[in-house]
């Protein structure tokens, strides 16, 4: 072992828990905006299903790295200064939001429409029928999906580097710049960077698994 390896792990160690705090985050935002596409998509209100509709379209359609450049440069020209960090979140966020939305959307609309007459027939409300008929098939259809958007998420987070956030990527590129310009000059990228593919590949490969798993237990 050499003398660059232990410095360079924990450095690479530190950005993992902002990497991973990003995700977490992001994930959490994702969710709350997805919840609230979907719920937008089964209003009755044409007015609240355009709205959802326009969100979907508009984040679905722009890369993931605009949206991040948007609202890290764009939006201080208006007055709303962001960090890195909290810029990186909200740009990730508004992106996986539509992504998981649609997967939301699709599972309450993959339920037939006669399971909510058949509880509407027994005299559930409308209400009741959506909280105990509809969302939980909904929910056992929606679950491996979202897990495999979450894998999504977390590979996107590596974007987060060029508005400056520490994330493993970009701590990796810059001990790669370091380590080019001293001592010998090695710069021992192909090292640092299978490290970081595989701490990736690690995290990316559980969430497929817990997809996979979530899958077969369901059998949906």
């Amino acid at each position: 072992m050499t003398n660059w390896v232990w410095p360079v792990t924990l450095y690479l160690g530190k950005s993992l828990l902002v990497t991973l705090w990003i995700s977490l985050l992001t994930v959490i935002l994702a969710t709350i905006l997805g919840l609230l596409i979907a719920a937008l998509s089964q209003s009755t209100l044409t007015f609240a299903r355009f709205v959802g509709r326009l969100y979907v379209e508009l984040f679905r359609g722009v890369p993931s790295l605009m949206i991040l450049l948007f609202v890290f440069f764009a939006l201080p020209q208006i007055g709303l200064r962001t960090g890195p960090l909290t810029a990186a979140i909200i740009g990730l966020g508004l992106w996986g939001g539509a992504n998981i939305g649609e997967v939301f959307r699709g599972a309450l609309e993959s339920i037939p429409h006669r399971q909510e007459q058949g509880a509407r027939a027994l005299g559930l409300s409308a209400t009741e029928a959506l909280v105990f008929v509809i969302l939980p098939q909904a929910f056992r259809r929606a679950l491996p999906p979202y897990v495999g958007q979450l894998t999504v998420l977390v590979q996107a987070s590596a974007l987060t580097s060029v508005v400056g956030v520490s994330d493993l990527l970009g701590s990796a590129r810059q001990m790669i710049e370091r380590l080019a310009y001293v001592g010998t000059g090695d710069s021992h990228a192909i090292e640092i960077y299978l490290g970081v593919l595989s701490i990736f590949f690690v995290i990316c490969y559980a969430l497929s698994g817990l997809a996979s798993m979530i899958e077969r237990c369901l059998r949906v």
